[in-house]
């Protein structure tokens, strides 16, 4: 039997779910017993049109993750550090993460930070008045400057640090490498 004969007994109620219900597509080719291609096919040949779903609204991961953009600087926040702190997996964060972008409900650049380093840096840059230099070597990371600058130039939001370079400092810092090198 075709696939097209294969929901002809029950076209009519398949019809009023997709008109009607909110009900998935896997969900609706679990309950006729054919797969989703088979669904959206049919939906493509009759011209259905589907109810929007309210996804974001009742879903408490997109809840969750809407909660966590709005705290400040969450743009850089390790995705590893939000999933963990939703408890889901790789596969229904990024699922998630991609609705609620697309809808514009949380920043373009939530959620793209992967590294924890790099997380662990912008915290206490945007904390502490220390140089970034100083901020990269806390956290092992070579160069903070190249990833402040390489975030800005695809266009986050990135501050300018609270500590500022004047004469005096770096006359200090000046002095105390040459002591070091006449100690050791």
């Amino acid at each position: 039997m075709a696939i097209h004969g294969q929901l002809r007994g029950v076209e009519r109620e398949l019809i009023r779910d997709l008109k009607e219900a909110t009900i998935s597509v896997s969900q609706l080719a679990k309950k006729y017993g054919v797969s989703r291609q088979t669904i959206y096919g049919f939906i493509g040949r009759k011209g259905v049109k589907r109810p929007a779903r309210e996804h974001t609204k009742q879903c408490s991961i997109c809840q969750g993750l809407i909660r966590i953009a709005r705290k400040q600087h969450s743009d850089f926040l390790a995705s590893h550090t939000i999933r963990e702190e939703l408890g889901v997996g790789k596969a229904a964060f990024f699922y998630h993460i991609r609705i609620l972008r697309s809808k514009r409900l949380v920043s373009q650049k939530f959620g793209k930070l992967y590294s924890r380093r790099a997380e662990r840096a912008y915290q206490i840059y945007f904390k502490k008045r220390i140089p970034v230099r100083t901020i990269g070597k806390l956290v092992g990371l070579k160069n903070f400057w190249s990833i402040i600058r390489k975030h800005k130039d695809l266009g986050w939001n990135v501050p300018a640090p609270l500590f500022t370079y004047n004469s005096k400092d770096r006359r200090r810092s000046a002095a105390k490498r040459i002591r070091r090198k006449k100690q050791g």
